[in-house]
């Protein structure tokens, strides 16, 4: 499947996606493959999802994470 090739889960405290066993955003080792939509954040200040999930930096996140 496509996502999990480029993106093998998504951090279930920030969202934020990532190949690494542990989240570089918060540092959070509970990560899961299971998530659903990608958000690609450029600017977070001015963003209206981004606020709304409390995304303070760019990067990729997962709109749904179980």
């Amino acid at each position: 499947e496509f996502r999990r090739v480029l993106f093998r889960s998504a951090c279930t405290t920030c969202h934020h996606i990532t190949k690494d066993n542990i989240c570089p955003k918060c540092r959070s080792p509970s990560l899961s493959d299971d998530f659903g939509g990608l958000l690609i954040v450029f600017d977070p200040e001015g963003s209206a999802i981004a606020k709304a999930m409390n995304i303070k930096e760019k990067g990729r996140y997962a709109l749904k994470v179980r």
